[in-house]
């Protein structure tokens, strides 16, 4: 008998699903835990977010009917025993069902958090990047990382199941902590509706979107190393013409900015920083590019074929390799030479066409086929393939 079913049956009708993410700044897995949210069927559980810090690009969209605990400590290795004393005064008298955990500290905590009896359900951990170079483990002493590797797979042979946004995420997380293949599995991130459904651009945003040359390509994400933007900003400069556009915030913007004065490409850049609707963008640009140097399952890319782009994105790990396939526009780099980037952008810059938004097929990342097969995890179901599966290996 499955755990969620189970506990309505002992009369807890209300029984509640934990939605866990550190914060709900404008991230992959914030959207991910967020689309989760408004997807979960509510006659299943009641999906409750919780929160370190109820702060972010997201704070202000969420679903009106969503209830968000925020406990008011991160959950950073250092503030383990204040998180957990505040935890178990939030979640005091709560029929919990389950817990969908998002990313490796609040993964940790909850499991911490069940393994002390705090949280008495079933408990899914998401792993949504790369853990080696996300955690920067090569940076780290030998004995802090043996430490780090040792105590998560520790905790994670403890979880309910262990999720890996993508395949080549979930192949890691089962290798590295010598985790039981039918623990381990590989479920892609879903993709808002919005995406899918053509957006008229707000007004304030066109007057300045109008006055790009085409093509206009365009990236998403955080102003950080890992997104290589220098790397993007040196490809585009060797188009001969074209506009380039990049959606997001990060510490390195004052970088950025001073590199496309170097390399006198100031004028042709645009960097408007978060939108909120940034559907509105990709569905009015030309080509979408990643010059990721790791990733764990790049969710904007998803988001850029829901929007009819075709996209160019380094095969790096993880995840490209499973969206860029054949059948859908655009073309997977391979390694990460500047000048293969910049031509295979001007190629399909000049071979591919925009699709109408939601032409491109994306079944497997439909937001309720999502949420079947987690809840597919509470029921017991062999509804999801694990990693290591021969038919899922490409």
């Amino acid at each position: 008998m499955n755990f969620l079913r189970q506990t309505r049956m002992h009369g807890k009708a209300n029984a509640q699903l934990l939605i866990a993410i550190e914060t709900l700044g404008g991230g992959g897995a914030e959207r991910v835990a967020l689309d989760l949210a408004r997807a979960w069927p509510h006659e299943h559980a009641r999906p409750v977010l919780l929160v370190a810090s109820r702060s972010g690009a997201y704070a202000d969209r969420l679903p009106p009917d969503l209830e968000v605990i925020e406990i008011g400590v991160p959950s950073s290795p250092r503030k383990v025993i204040p998180f957990l004393w505040r935890l178990r005064k939030k979640l005091a008298g709560r029929p919990i069902a389950g817990v969908v955990s998002h990313m490796t500290g609040m993964n940790r905590m909850m499991l911490r958090a069940a393994f002390l009896g705090i949280v008495r359900a079933p408990v899914v951990v998401v792993e949504h990047n790369d853990f080696l170079r996300n955690q920067q483990v090569h940076a780290m002493p030998q004995l802090r990382s043996s430490l780090l590797i040792g105590e998560t797979a520790f905790l994670y042979r403890r979880a309910s199941a262990v999720v890996g946004c993508s395949l080549g995420v979930a192949r890691q997380v089962a290798a590295l902590f010598r985790l039981a293949p039918d623990r381990v599995h590989g479920i892609p991130n879903p993709v808002e509706p919005r995406f899918a459904v053509p957006s008229p651009m707000q007004p304030e945003t066109a007057e300045w979107f109008a006055t790009l040359q085409r093509p206009v390509f365009v990236s998403v994400g955080r102003m950080v190393q890992q997104k290589g933007f220098d790397d993007l900003l040196r490809a585009f400069a060797l188009q001969s013409h074209g506009s380039l556009v990049i959606l997001g915030e990060g510490h390195l913007r004052n970088d950025l900015e001073k590199l496309t004065k170097e390399l006198n490409v100031a004028d042709r850049v645009r960097m408007p920083g978060f939108l909120p609707a940034p559907e509105q963008i990709l569905q009015a640009a030309d080509v979408y590019v990643s010059a990721s140097h790791w990733e764990g399952y790049p969710l904007v890319l998803i988001e850029a074929y829901a929007a009819g782009l075709p996209v160019v994105a380094r095969d790096c790990d993880f995840g490209p390799s499973e969206i860029v396939v054949p059948g859908r526009p655009g073309d997977l780099v391979r390694g990460f030479r500047i000048e293969d980037l910049a031509a295979a952008m001007a190629s399909i810059a000049a071979t591919a066409s925009r699709a109408t938004p939601g032409a491109i097929p994306l079944p497997e990342n439909d937001a309720n086929s999502v949420v079947v097969r987690y809840r597919a995890l509470f029921d017991g179901t062999d509804q999801i393939r694990s990693p290591d599966t021969e038919e899922n290996k490409r």
